[in-house]
């Protein structure tokens, strides 16, 4: 007989074993569906250029006397598409593994991914080996950090915008790349179910964030069998990319803005406040959206600019609240220097969504978007002055019907009714009570969908709770789950130290 054939044997007769232990589950199907991609071994080497360690990073982990000499980084072939079998066509996974540092055995794997979508997942990573609060986790885990398909150091998207219309941007990268049928939620969640095989682990454990939540509970609901212990931090429910989900998160942002500049004053400390509320807002995004503020560089400053400045403010903490407010009041007073800084700082889009995010987002456009059921929402929450409220009619009405997601051919194939999960697995849900980004009542309808879940509530604002160095509350209670599996009470509220 020959080799090849043995392998073969070998391969299904390891994967039938699993057949035994896990049923006809769809771990198992799938695994027997793509035989030689289960059959790779991660040839793991050093974390050269390709995978380069940013400088602050390197500069904290020398500080912290840690070495990075057992990081390891390495490329995972996965299939172009999960639901075709017949289709040989492969991409590939950028993967970084950093081992545990306690003494004895780890208890497992944890993969990470900060969100997006449109953000890789090795940076992360990195960054989470500096975190102090984090350390006990790392002397208990490996860690194992990806950039998701078509992101980062991953095979890349590799589609570029042709216009300023978003659905034919849309439309041409499914045209020219077949990657783009294939960026969905589902797709990546299927990745991280060969990384858990291939690292070895019976079980997934996991450490989501934000837009990571969403695909840490597509997992949960394509493979309950395989779930660990699952964290989901600034969570969102799976109608998150619907017409109603953006609404929502529009408002929050307006809100959140409007708090961060009406507390200028009293929580920042800010001595000469930009804006003075919302109705000043709105008067200065339309009139400088008219006429510009100008960099040195010849770029345009405008209201979208100034308003996409702030939202970029809500991600961070405090103190760097207050330098946004005071470069902004500079800048309205005429600043050149802190005008140059505001265009600077957007010249990527701030903490807009890219095409290849869009791309990912559309995958889980709903098939029907329940535009009927979106006005009625609309009514009961109101339309903020900011976006045109507070009256309801046709004209601010229609900047919420958005069907943009249509022009990509697959939109709408990624699960878009309801998340679950597994009675023999709790996943740990964490909500902040002013989240921007994703907004609190989506954290409680995570919970709901996905049935055995607890929600830690985290009171107050900004994105992402645990190891950001906010919260020992927070923390600790993430360690004691991920760690011993212990839940927090149901109903704990936390605060920021």
């Amino acid at each position: 007989m020959k080799k090849s054939a043995i392998a073969a044997m070998a391969v299904l007769t390891l994967l039938l074993t699993g057949c035994t232990a896990f049923g006809n589950s769809e771990s198992t199907r799938q695994a027997v569906a793509f035989p030689e991609i289960y059959d790779q071994t991660i040839a793991w080497g050093e974390c050269n250029d390709d995978f380069a360690i940013s400088e602050s990073v390197l500069i904290r982990l020398a500080e912290l006397g840690t070495s990075v000499d057992g990081f390891a980084c390495g490329m995972v072939t996965v299939p172009l598409d999960w639901n075709d079998a017949d289709n040989t066509e492969t991409i590939e996974l950028a993967t970084l593994h950093i081992p545990s540092t306690g003494s004895g055995a780890p208890l497992g794997t944890l993969l990470s991914n900060p969100g997006g979508p449109g953000h890789g997942g090795i940076s992360l990573a990195y960054g989470l080996t500096v975190v102090p609060a984090f350390a006990e986790i790392l002397e208990n885990y490996d860690i194992l950090g990806f950039d998701p398909r078509g992101m980062g150091r991953s095979t890349p998207l590799g589609c570029e915008a042709v216009s300023s219309i978003t659905e034919l941007n849309l439309a041409n990268c499914a045209e020219e790349e077949p990657l783009a049928a294939t960026m969905g939620t589902s797709q990546v969640a299927r990745d991280m179910e060969l990384l858990r095989s291939l690292m070895g682990d019976n079980e997934l454990n996991y450490l989501g964030y934000s837009y990571g939540t969403m695909l840490g509970a597509t997992y949960a609901t394509l493979f309950p069998e395989r779930l660990g212990r699952v964290v989901l931090d600034s969570a969102a429910p799976s109608d998150w990319a619907s017409p109603t989900g953006a609404f929502d998160q529009q408002v929050a942002l307006v809100r959140q803005t409007v708090a961060l500049i009406e507390g200028c004053d009293t929580l920042y400390q800010v001595s000469t406040c930009p804006l003075a509320g919302e109705d000043d807002m709105l008067a200065t995004y339309l009139a400088l959206n008219e006429v510009p503020l100008m960099a040195t560089d010849g770029s345009e400053v405008t209201g979208d600019s100034i308003y996409g400045y702030l939202i970029t403010s809500l991600y961070q903490r405090a103190e760097v609240r207050s330098l946004v407010l005071e470069t902004v009041g500079a800048a309205l007073a005429g600043g050149q220097s802190e005008i140059d800084d505001i265009a600077t700082a957007m010249e990527g889009g701030g903490a807009a969504v890219q095409l290849d995010g869009t791309v990912v987002r559309c995958h889980s456009f709903p098939e029907d978007p329940h535009l009927l059921e979106l006005v009625e929402h609309i009514d009961d929450v109101g339309i903020p002055v900011m976006l045109g409220g507070p009256e309801i009619n046709d004209e601010t009405l229609e900047q919420f019907i958005d069907l943009t997601c249509d022009a990509l051919p697959h939109s709408g194939d990624d699960i878009t009714d309801s998340f679950s999960g597994s009675a023999d697995a709790p996943i740990l849900v964490i909500g902040i009570t002013d989240d921007h980004a994703t907004p609190y009542e989506g954290s409680q309808s995570l919970v709901e969908e996905l049935g055995n879940a607890i929600l830690l509530t985290l009171d107050g604002t900004g994105h992402g709770a645990s190891y950001g160095n906010r919260s020992t509350c927070i923390d600790d209670y993430t360690t004691a789950f991920l760690i011993k599996g212990t839940m927090p009470p149901a109903g704990t509220v936390c605060l920021d130290d």
